[in-house]
């Protein structure tokens, strides 16, 4: 199966998986303060992105099925995909107990690394700098409750 096809079948099935998301989501009640979203917004936001992304993926296959791209053959995840996909597995069982920035430091750090930074003060402000930022910017921001974790 080529790329284009590929992309095709991966495009119709979130965007299927979107537009389903939207339908369940759409039923969520309204807040009744004035100027503030509701319960449903940020559902709708990801129902939005996921629609818009996966429309965008399609439009990608049917043009690389046009264009007869060529098959991959053999195609397999580099070494680094491992590494972050077992990160990630890493960080979502340790999220539970760490809590969000815990957890979220040394994941960010990993990936930093990962992607090829070398200058060790970079990558250690990186790592604090960025989930302590997202954490301000969900928990006070916007009123989103991260994980606290059982650790803290």
């Amino acid at each position: 199966m080529s790329v284009g096809h590929r992309n095709l079948a991966a495009g119709i099935v979130l965007l299927a998986a979107g537009i389903g998301y939207g339908f369940a989501t759409g039923q969520l009640p309204d807040r009744t303060l004035p100027d503030t979203p509701g319960p449903a917004f940020f559902p709708w936001l990801i129902a939005f992105g996921l629609i818009g992304l996966s429309a965008a993926l399609i439009v990608q296959g049917l043009i690389a099925i046009r264009q007869r791209s060529e098959e991959l053959s053999g195609y397999r995840l580099p070494g680094r995909g491992w590494l972050a996909l077992g990160g990630f597995a890493a960080y979502l069982l340790l999220l539970p107990y760490a809590g969000f920035v815990l957890a979220s430091v040394p994941f960010c750090g990993g990936l930093v690394l990962l992607y090829g930074e070398r200058r060790p003060v970079i990558a250690l402000t990186a790592a604090i700098l960025v989930p302590v930022m997202l954490f301000l910017v969900f928990s006070a921001g916007f009123q989103v409750l991260l994980p606290g974790g059982v650790w803290q």
